[in-house]
């Protein structure tokens, strides 16, 4: 008898199981059209991403956005204030799974938001495994991608 069908249906089933384990990434970006040179962050202290906020931090800044922390929630008195949420899951190790980024105005209008899953909980998929650097900063360069003074 041949082993040859045998690794064929061995083969196919690896394949299978890889396909079936994989995962894969949503992000949706609604980008920002316009900004200031500033923009407030909303702290979330339910977040445990610890380095999620210096991420966001930094890839404002690398569009020429400063920013600046504020703990209250938004009084009307600053142009354009972001809110966020992120989460992490686990498999052997935490990693970001969601991330919500929003920013709007000093009435409360939604000028921009960006959402970030990785969709399932495959074994095999490494990209879960990514940083929160490598993973967001697309998603903040999407965001503000069309900002004026924004540099690539």
């Amino acid at each position: 008898m041949s082993t040859l069908p045998l690794y064929r249906t061995r083969l196919l089933v690896l394949l299978a199981l890889i396909g079936l384990s994989s995962a894969c990434t949503v992000i949706r970006v609604e980008p920002l059209k316009t900004a200031s040179a500033s923009m407030c962050i909303q702290e979330n202290p339910a977040v445990q991403v610890d380095d999620f906020l210096g991420v966001v931090e930094r890839g404002f800044a690398r569009h020429g956005i400063s920013t600046r922390r504020i703990q209250q929630p938004a009084d009307g008195s600053y142009p354009m204030v972001l809110t966020y949420t992120a989460r992490r899951s686990w498999s052997v190790v935490t990693y970001l799974s969601l991330a919500e980024l929003t920013i709007r105005d000093q009435r409360g209008q939604i000028l921009a938001s960006a959402y970030y899953r990785f969709r399932g909980r495959g074994m095999l998929a490494v990209k879960k495994y990514q940083s929160t650097e490598t993973k967001m900063t697309p998603v903040i360069d999407q965001l503000l991608a069309e900002v004026p003074s924004a540099t690539p």
